[in-house]
C-alpha cells in the first residue's frame, strides 16, 4: 500500500569529474563490463505516454556512443536490447561518458557530466528522506501482517508527513540550484502533481535561469498553471447566481451566433458531443423538454464538443436525435474555448439562464432539468 515516493525514481547516480568539452551536441561514449555485442542501446524520453527516440545504436566490442542535439535539456533513460531495466539520466549538449557495470544496469557511473552531478547532490541530500521512507514501508507491512489497522493509520499520517517533507526538499533544491536542469524538471513535476499553489510556482519559475525558462519542462509546467488559473477563473465566472459569460461560435452552416443573440424567458446551454455516448443518450429527453416548453418560452444552445474531421459527424448528429434548436461549435474537441470559458470538463453538461441572463441552475438532466424549465416558465 505504501509506494515508493515519485521524485525517489531516480536511482542514486555515481559520479567522477572531468575537464568540460566545448560541443555543439552531445555525445556520449559508453562502455559496458560485459560481453554484450550486436545488441541495440536506445536514447529516449516519454512524452505523452508516448516513447521518443533520441538515438539508438549498436553495441561494438562492449562500446557505444550516442551523438546528437537537442533543443534543450531535458530527462531521458537508456536501455539495451535483452538487459533488463532502464538508466535515467539529463541529457544536454555536453560531451561525457558512461560506465555500465555487468550486474546493473541501474548501477551505471556517469563521468565528466555537469547536468548529472546536480542528479548525485539532489540524491544525496534526500537520503534521508528515503531512510525515512523505507522504515515506513517496513512498519506497514508488520502492522498490516497483524492487521494492526491502528498502527497502519500511524504509519499512514507519518507518510503525509514525509512527502510534505519531500516538497520542502524539492523547493529547497530549486531555490538552492536554478540554474540546473534537474531544478526545472523538478519544478515541472511538482506543478503537474498540483503541490503547490500558482502564486509559488511562479516565484520558483522566475528564479530559474532564462536558458532553463526555454526549456520544454519550463513552457510544460507554465502553460498548466495557466490553464488552471483559466479553470479556476472559469468556474468562478460560471457559479450559479453569475451572468452567464457570452460566447459566439460557428453554426452548421458556417455563421457566427453568439449567446447574446438568442433572447427567451429560459435559455439553456447543452454542451455534447456527437461521439459522446451519455450525451446521445439523454438528447431524446432534452428533445422532449424543448418540444414541450420552446412555445412557452424556452431555448437552447448546443455547444460542441466535436473536433476538426467531424462536422460532417456533428451534423449528422443533429439530424439523426432530432436537435430542431440552434447550434454552434469551434471544432476543437475539448480545447473548445467556450468549454474552457465555462470550465466545463465532462459532458454532457448544462446550463440554466433565467430572463435575465442568470446562471440558475447546473448540470440537470431528464426530470430534473425538465422540473426547473417548468419552474421558471411559471
Amino acid at each position: 500500500m505504501i509506494k515508493k515516493i515519485v521524485l525517489f525514481s531516480l536511482i542514486t547516480l555515481m559520479f567522477a569529474c572531468k575537464k568540460e568539452q566545448k560541443t555543439d551536441g552531445f555525445n556520449i561514449d559508453v562502455t559496458l563490463d560485459s560481453d554484450i555485442n550486436n545488441s541495440t542501446a536506445s536514447l529516449f524520453r516519454v512524452e505523452n505516454n508516448k516513447k521518443i527516440v533520441l538515438d539508438s545504436t549498436l553495441i561494438t566490442n562492449g562500446t557505444f556512443t550516442f551523438k546528437g542535439k537537442v533543443e534543450s535539456a531535458d530527462k531521458y533513460y537508456i536501455t539495451i536490447e535483452h538487459v533488463l531495466g532502464n538508466f535515467p539520466l539529463i541529457v544536454a549538449n555536453e560531451h561525457f561518458s558512461i560506465e555500465i557495470p555487468s550486474d546493473s544496469l541501474a548501477a551505471s557511473k556517469v563521468i565528466g557530466s555537469k547536468e548529472n552531478e546536480y542528479t548525485k547532490i539532489y540524491v544525496d541530500d534526500s537520503q534521508y528522506l528515503r531512510d525515512f521512507n523505507d522504515g515506513l514501508r517496513l512498519k506497514f507491512k508488520t502492522f498490516q501482517s497483524n492487521n494492526n489497522t491502528e498502527g497502519m493509520t500511524a504509519v499512514k499520517k507519518s507518510y503525509d508527513s514525509l512527502l510534505n517533507e519531500a516538497l520542502k526538499n524539492d523547493i529547497k533544491f530549486i531555490e538552492k540550484h536554478p540554474n540546473a536542469v534537474l531544478s526545472v524538471l523538478t519544478l515541472e513535476r511538482i506543478t503537474l502533481a498540483k503541490q503547490i499553489p500558482s502564486k509559488q510556482l511562479k516565484t520558483l519559475y522566475d528564479l530559474l535561469a532564462d536558458d532553463l525558462k526555454e526549456t520544454r519542462a519550463a513552457k510544460t509546467a507554465m502553460a498548466f498553471v495557466k490553464k488552471n488559473e483559466l479553470a479556476t477563473q472559469a468556474a468562478i465566472n460560471s457559479e450559479v447566481g453569475k451572468v452567464a459569460p457570452n460566447f459566439s461560435g460557428k453554426t452548421p452552416q458556417g455563421e457566427t451566433l453568439s449567446l447574446s443573440d438568442i433572447k427567451a424567458k429560459v435559455i439553456v446551454i447543452d454542451f455534447w458531443a456527437s461521439w459522446c455516448v451519455p450525451c446521445r443518450r439523454e438528447n431524446p429527453n432534452v428533445v422532449k423538454t424543448y418540444n414541450k416548453y420552446h412555445e412557452k418560452g424556452l431555448e437552447i444552445i448546443g455547444v460542441s464538443l466535436d473536433s476538426s474531421g467531424q462536422q460532417d459527424k456533428w451534423i449528422a448528429a443533429i439530424e439523426k436525435d432530432q436537435l430542431k434548436w440552434r447550434h454552434v461549435s469551434n471544432l476543437k474537441g475539448w480545447n473548445d474555448p467556450i468549454a474552457i470559458q465555462y470550465g466545463v470538463s465532462s459532458i454532457p453538461a448544462t446550463f440554466v439562464l433565467d430572463n435575465e441572463g442568470k446562471i440558475v441552475a447546473k448540470n440537470l438532466r431528464g426530470q430534473a432539468l425538465e422540473d426547473k424549465i417548468a419552474e421558471l416558465l411559471q
